[in-house]
């Protein structure tokens, strides 16, 4: 992710201080500076929330909005930082890998789930070709648990073919026999359920404005909260 930095003089925006303001002001930018990017993680979090910018944000896309406390770099000089979170819990992605497009517009990201339906073959046989091409994704019809995705995925593999609770894959060929759609079908107690969709991969314009929501939200909050700390 890029970075943005946003710089303040206390001096520049107290003005004139009496003595006892200038013994105040490092403990009152401190704490000014702790307000603003805590206040900034909040405005991040309540743009990203569903019926905002987002149609659909899940908890995870919301706990990724992240903050450092100030931190003394120098004599004169404080440093603290809002972010979205870069983790790989568990060999997982990134939620700023997710939201990035959203920031700067492109392709959507794409999972190692959908990587590695790139290299899962329809069938086996002289035919056979990859389920997904570089340009398409499989997409959830409702909500699913993470595990599932592994389970998808070893089935369709190969490695474990359960006779019942399992999940398969109808292509293009089955589709103009069948009416089904493309995608992917879970069979259980001899009846089939659509649990995901094979689309054109997205791409997004901009949208979430990441960088101007922080920066409002950290200016407006680390003054108000300045004066507030030093009794003005």
């Amino acid at each position: 992710m890029a970075i943005q930095n946003i710089r303040f003089d206390v001096k520049n925006i107290l003005r004139e201080v009496d003595s006892l303001e200038k013994q105040l002001i490092p403990r009152a930018a401190r704490l000014a500076a702790n307000r603003a990017v805590f206040d900034a993680t909040v405005a991040l979090k309540k743009n990203a929330r569903p019926g905002f910018i987002f149609e659909n944000a899940n908890a995870y896309t919301l706990r990724s909005f992240r903050y450092n406390k100030p931190e003394k770099i120098s004599k004169n000089t404080l440093r603290a930082s809002v972010f979205i979170s870069q983790d790989r819990s568990k060999g997982g992605n990134a939620p700023s890998d997710y939201l990035a497009p959203h920031i700067y517009g492109g392709m959507s990201f794409k999972t190692r789930f959908q990587r590695g339906l790139e290299f899962t073959e329809t069938y086996i046989g002289r035919d056979s070709t990859p389920i997904l091409s570089s340009d398409e994704i499989m997409i959830p019809i409702g909500k699913m648990k993470p595990n599932t995705y592994k389970k998808i995925l070893a089935q369709l593999r190969g490695t474990k073919k359960p006779k019942d609770n399992r999940y398969f894959y109808i292509g293009e060929k089955s589709t103009r026999k069948s009416g089904y759609k493309k995608g992917i079908y879970l069979r259980k107690n001899k009846k089939l359920t659509f649990v995901m969709k094979q689309i054109d991969r997205p791409a997004y314009a901009p949208k979430y404005d990441f960088f101007k929501i922080a920066d409002e939200t950290v200016r407006e909050s680390f003054e108000r909260n300045l004066f507030k700390e030093i009794g003005r």
